[in-house]
């Protein structure tokens, strides 16, 4: 009794660790056509101001960008030995991020799964670009605030002293 209660007390870590890998691999989440914020009247940001947040966005998250075109920028991650690259394509409604390529991230094609990490790392990604797009909008409603007041304040002409 003894014996088979310690046998049994050895399968299941056993058990539990040849489990472990299956657990920790996520099907793949990647961001599709995640809405590109506009102002209040419709005035999108220019690409260029897109691509910018974009870009900064992956390098706050130690992501090494690539600009392959404008529209399309590939972004590698890589830590000890295990990477995974991204693509991100972009216009001025919509972006994405989409899984490329990856090595030593437990990714299994058949079931589109892959380590948790990616997962993680891309929804972190997502949130720095979206930040960076609120940040360009503030800038771009201080500047139409700005225009529009300077619209108001032209010199008003005194009928009287008009020539």
């Amino acid at each position: 009794m003894a014996s088979r209660n310690s046998s049994l007390a050895l399968l299941i870590p056993l058990a539990l660790l040849a489990a472990a890998p299956v657990l920790a691999d996520d099907p793949i989440k990647d961001v599709i056509d995640r809405e590109v914020p506009t102002m209040k009247n419709g005035t999108r940001m220019a690409l260029s101001e897109i691509e910018r947040s974009i870009l900064d966005a992956c390098t706050r998250r130690h992501f090494k960008p690539t600009l392959v075109s404008p529209g399309l920028i590939v972004a590698r991650w890589e830590r000890r030995g295990h990477f995974f690259e991204v693509t991100i394509p972009y216009s001025d409604q919509t972006y994405s991020i989409r899984y490329k390529d990856s090595a030593r991230m437990d990714y299994n094609p058949a079931k589109q799964r892959i380590d948790d990490a990616y997962n993680e790392y891309v929804d972190g990604l997502k949130q720095h670009i979206e930040a960076d797009f609120e940040r360009v909008l503030e800038r771009m409603k201080r500047a139409h605030k700005n225009q529009t007041r300077e619209v108001r304040k032209a010199p008003k002409i005194n009928p009287r002293t008009a020539v």
